[in-house]
Parts: structure tokens; sequence; C-alpha cells
């Protein structure tokens, strides 16, 4: 029976993931030893929408025929099957991934036969044949059997090279023939963030009026975790020549952070530009990040600088643009963690790196990539494009810090930042379109305005924030706009996450919050909200129509089953409502500095924190009736920090008592409106601003 035939309304919706009793200990993946974080750091009701079960084995939350669509509402409990009843799927609720353990027995069988099981994230797949994984697209991943010829009592346990990293369905099927079987348990050890005891022990929250949003940030935190896993289970590659193996070795240490949980199961550079950040936000998990970046330092190929497009097995090379996000990802893991071992250790590769970039310029100035398919997936990846300048922006600008950081007194920092601003400049004078109000693709592409490369000039800072090209690229990007998230110029008919993340993050700094939250609602709420969807992470990407085929016809030849389903560089959103939305970011290594500069939008109150190895970090505010917004905060002692808060008036009350005005200072806020600024030290502080 072909999975294309099974229609969609023949399966079980939602329902809750069901934990596994195993005792009172929780236990890291295998023999894993268990990192340091063991507990959340912020308990509270926030809780209740983190998506991670609360042990690492867990059961299905419900079963249907696939025929009937009938629901077996008797789960967990002995289940039949026949040849009256051959094929039933189990939903866990959620993305999930691991390995699986079926007890059964056998009470008739006539030869040789098998139970058959395979997987997807999606419900449009389920049958048995599992969705799309191994990079073999002429050929399905198939499934994978428990044998049997007698009768009797059997366990099956999932082969570690079978490990499915990704998938919320399992299709549990008997091959045809006169067998019986009564199935008795089946459950999951989940494989991913494989340190951790606990899987809920995330070291941030976020909580705001909105549940939509609460839930969305959390999507993301939980597809993070299913993104970090053991070096030892990525993605073979080359591919089997059935099915898929997930055996091979990504890098050092005892997680990685990989850009997908079903695939690719490998370190992306590009993706980390988006899930470092996040990562920092949410769950606290920078080890994962240090071993990824490091994995791309292994292979750096040392003769020319150049950093791999993708980290081994896959080991893909030649791209311009992945290349630098290994640097940017550079700063961004020194810059939370304050690992300056790691900088220094790394330091004489990253110079090399930087070499590399820079003989990239060409007679115009400006960065040529010329790796025209090797980026995040778009068409015509190559040329002087406004993308390109951005991110090399941003590792000069960046490269700077860290030489100063690493101690370096060659005066290296100097000569990137002279270089950087000539990358501004000349990007402004040969790419900008005036009369669209955007950035060109590159000078010689001017029938495109890039959403990548306008939303990353904003991000990244090729124009101020608070610039008229900034709220001109804002309002250009509303135009690609669709009921369900925002259309690609660059790769048409595509909605992507990962250059979305970019987007909102555009109009935040820009100071056009709502279009944010718009968009984070119109794009990552409707994935969220979709019943044939996860329910519980973030898409790779999808079709303008509402279909999964993201890249259908840009490299995944038709497959649209391929599409990953929980995908790191769509998590985008966790920073902009921590960050922006809340307001709470750090400025400074480890959060040394800090700010926080809410920016409300229609929400009436956000909380949320994070923690550094300086302590925890905690930031609320209320809107209140009177049109007051009320900020608390308490963050580590030592700490130096700023507080920008959008006001009409410029009266405040400090701490419950009248303030003086010489303790504030009237700023220009975001869009242009004015805004009170209180320099802060560490320590518990709480205002009233109206």
């Amino acid at each position: 029976m072909a999975i294309s035939a099974l229609p969609v309304g023949t399966w079980l919706l939602l329902s809750s993931l069901v934990a596994v009793q195993q005792g009172f200990a929780q236990s890291c993946w295998k023999d894993t030893p268990c990192s340091s974080i063991q507990s959340a750091s912020f308990p509270g009701e926030w809780e209740s929408n983190n998506f991670a079960p609360s042990s690492r084995t867990v059961a299905p939350s419900a079963i249907s025929n696939t025929i009937s669509g009938e629901h077996i509402d008797s789960w967990p409990s002995v289940l039949a099957l026949d040849h009256q009843l051959s094929t039933v799927v189990f939903d866990f609720g959620l993305e999930v991934g691991g390995i699986v353990t079926l007890d059964y027995t056998v009470t008739s069988v006539d030869g040789s036969n098998a139970l058959g099981l395979s997987f997807t994230e999606a419900k449009d797949y389920v049958g048995p044949s599992s969705d799309s994984s191994s990079g073999i697209y002429s050929r399905e991943d198939g499934a994978i059997y428990a044998n049997f010829s007698s009768q009797g009592d059997f366990t099956y346990v999932m082969p570690d090279e079978k490990l499915r990293g990704g998938f919320r369905y399992m299709t549990l099927f008997l091959q045809p023939g006169s067998a019986s079987v009564q199935i008795h348990n089946v459950s999951l050890e989940i494989a991913f963030q494989p340190t951790w005891s606990d899987l809920r022990a995330y070291q941030g929250y976020f909580h705001s009026s909105d549940d939509l949003l609460n839930k969305i940030w959390y999507s993301g935190a939980y597809t993070l975790q299913t993104d970090a896993v053991h070096p030892s289970t990525g993605r073979v590659w080359p591919a089997p020549e059935t099915g898929w193996q997930n055996t091979g070795q990504l890098g050092p240490g005892e997680t990685i952070l990989t850009d997908g949980a079903k695939r690719d199961r490998t370190v992306w550079p590009g993706d980390l530009g988006v899930a470092v950040p996040a990562s920092f936000y949410s769950t606290g998990d920078l080890e994962s990040t240090k071993n990824a970046i490091q994995s791309l330092y292994d292979y750096q190929d040392t003769a020319s600088g150049e950093f791999p497009f993708s980290g081994v097995p896959l080991f893909a090379t030649g791209s311009d643009s992945y290349h630098m996000w290994t640097m940017i990802g550079t700063y961004n893991y020194v810059f939370y963690s304050d690992d300056l071992d790691f900088l220094t250790a790394n330091w004489e590769k990253y110079k090399l790196g930087m070499n590399f970039a820079l003989n990239q310029i060409d007679s115009s100035g400006l960065f040529y990539g010329d790796s025209a398919e090797h980026d995040w997936g778009r068409l015509n990846a190559n040329g002087t494009l406004t993308s390109l300048q951005a991110i090399f922006y941003r590792t000069l600008v960046t490269g700077a810090v860290l030489a100063d950081w690493a101690g370096d007194t060659t005066g290296l920092g100097p000569l990137w930042l002279e270089q950087a601003e000539k990358i501004k400049g000349l990007t402004i004078t040969n790419n900008w379109d005036s009369q669209s109000g955007a950035f060109f693709d590159t000078s010689e592409r001017r029938n495109i305005h890039p959403q990548d490369g306008n939303s990353l000039a904003v991000y990244f800072g090729l124009v101020n924030a608070s610039s008229s090209e900034a709220a001109a690229v804002s309002t250009y990007l509303t135009q690609n706009w669709t009921p369900i998230g925002a259309e690609c110029e660059e790769l048409p008919g595509e909605i992507s996450p990962f250059v979305s993340s970019f987007e909102i993050q555009a109009h935040l700094l820009a100071g056009q919050t709502q279009r944010a939250l718009e968009l984070i609602r119109r794009s990552w709420g409707w994935y969220l909200n979709h019943p044939n969807g996860t329910q519980s992470t973030m898409i790779e990407g999808y079709l303008v129509d509402g279909t999964w085929g993201y890249r259908h016809d840009a490299g995944y030849q038709e497959v649209y089953s391929y599409t990953s389903h929980a995908h790191g560089w769509a998590t985008g959103p966790v920073t902009a409502l921590t960050e922006h939305i809340l307001g709470l970011s750090v400025t400074g290594r480890a959060g040394s500095e800090w700010r926080l500069a809410p920016q409300p939008g229609d929400l009436t109150h956000a909380e949320g924190g994070f923690t550094t190895r300086l302590g925890k970090f905690q930031a609320s505010w209320t809107k209140t009736d009177d049109g007051s917004i009320k900020v608390d905060y308490d963050v580590p002692d030592g700490t130096t920090g700023e507080v920008v808060v959008p006001v009409d008036g410029m009266d405040a009350v400090v701490n419950g008592g009248q303030g003086k005005r010489s303790v504030f200072e009237i700023v220009e806020g975001r869009g242009g409106r004015k805004s009170v600024l209180i320099r802060s030290g560490g320590g518990k502080h709480s205002f009233v601003f109206r």
C-alpha cells in the first residue's frame, strides 16, 4: 500500500505524551556521563508549556487503525494483531526519537513472519514505509522488522544503528500471513539531550499574556533539545544501500548540536547562527554548541583556511557563507560562555579562516561568493550578494572583538574594523535600491530584493537599526507575507523559518514590534497548531500552499517527506521573544553586562530569564490599567546593565518612591519613540514608569 494513498483523516489526533515510570531515578543516554545541569533554574507555572517528557523512557499516548480510522482506546493494554487487524499507528503525541522496545507474544504462526516498524514526523506519511531521511531520494527509507518463526514471548529492541532520531508516529504492521500476535508493551528510550538526567531542566524560561507565544517559545526550546544528540549517532554518509543508519561520528564530547532530529543529524554552521543564541536563552546547553563548533575547526582546510560547509561524516565543502557562519558561531559561543580557553586554543585557525574570507574580496571591494548552490538552500547563492556582505560585516566586527579577547596585539582587530566599514559603505553604494527601499540581491541581480540579505543587513548592523533604510527594509519585507508566513523572493514559493528568524529580528530592531509578533504568530503559530505536524517542534520549511515540500524542486528532488520537522535553524522566536519582547539580553561575556529593553507590542505582561556561569538573570514587566509599566528584575551582583523603557511622559516611581529626574536619561528609543534609560548594577530592582 503506497503511503500517498492513505487518507489524512484515518489517524488519531494529538493526545498527551505518556511517560513510562522507571522508578525515581532519572538517567542519561546509555552510558553517557551526566552534565552538571540537573534541574530547572526557574520552576513555575510556565513549565506546563514545556514539551519535554519527565522520563527518558516514554510510551505512545494513543493508537488507531490505519484502515478504518477506528480509535483503539484500550491502550496501554494487550493489543491483538492478525489478518483482521494487521496495521496500527502509535501516536507519541509529539516529536520523540531514540530506541524502541517491543514486547509481544506470538500465539499462532505459519512459517516465517515479522512485525514491521516504520516512522514519520508528519501524519501525512504514516504507513509501512518511513518518511525520507537517508539522503538517497530515489528510494524510500522502508521499515525495520522483528522476525519470528515460532510461538512464544519475545522482546524486540531496535538496533542502535537503526535509531530513529525524530518521529511522532510509529506504524506497526504484521506481514501478510496467518500469524496472530499480542502486543504487550511499546516503549521508547529517548536518545536526544544525552547528558541530561532530567530532560525538563531548562536553564531559561519565558511566559507572557499570550499563550500561543509561550507555546511557540517552548516548542523552539524542545526543538533544540531534539537536535542535541550523542556524537556517535549522526547520519552516516554515504548512506546505506537500504533503510537508514545513525551511527555516524560527528565530533568530540558526549553531546553535539546538529541541524535536525530526523535529518541531517549533522553539524551545519549556518544553522548554528540561529540555534546557538536560542539554546543559550532556553535550554542553556552550551556544551553541545562547543562540541559542534570544535568539530568544524577539527576539519578546517589548513592550507586555505576554509571551514567545511557541514560537519563529518557528510563533510560538504565549498560554501562561502557557511565558512563565515562558523566564525560568527565562534563569537556567539565565547560571548555566551566566557570560554576564553576555547578561543585561544583555536585562535590560529580562526585567523586562517579570516584570511580565507578576506581573500574573497573582488575588484569592487565587496565580498564575492562563487558557491552558487552552497548556501542555506536559496537559488543563485553567488556574486556580491547583500547577504554575504552582511555576514562578512558581522564576521569582521565580531572578529575584532575576539582579537581583543584573545589578547592579540598584532593590530588585527583595528584592521578588520576598518575593512568592515569599507564593506558597509560599498554595500549601500552598490546594492541599495532607494526606489524600493530595500537591498538588491546583487548589483547584477536587481530584480530580486532578498529576504535573507535585507533581514541580515538590519540584524547584523550593515545599516543602523534606527536609520531610514532599516525602517524601509522592515516595510518592504511585509510585502512578501502570506497568511502562513513570509515567502522568500530568493526561493520563490517557499517559506523559510531560518531566514524568517532573521526577519523578525530586523523588525524588532527597527522598532516594529507588532510586525514581528504578527509574523511569529502567522508562521510559527500556523505550524505549531497544524494537526498533521508534530505540534511540538519547529519545521525546516514549507511551501506557501501549506504543504511540506520544502525545497522539493531546489535540491530535495520532489520528496516531500524529506523535510525535517524539528530543525534548530527555525528557532529564532526563542531569541526574539527573550531579547526583545521581554527585552532581557546579555551585552557582555556571560552577562557581565546586560540590557533590559522591553518591547510590549500588544502584550500586557512578559517575564523570563536565563542562566550563565555568573548566575541567574530574571526580569518581568506588566502594563497596568492606568497605562504604567511596572518593571522588575533580578541579576547577579557584580554585573552592570541598562534599563530602557518606552514611556509617553517623563515621570517615574523608583522602588516605590518618587525618583529624581536626574537619575534618568531620556533617549531616542526604537521606532522614534522616547524612552527612559536607567544605568543599573546587580541585585533586585523594581520600577514603575508612566
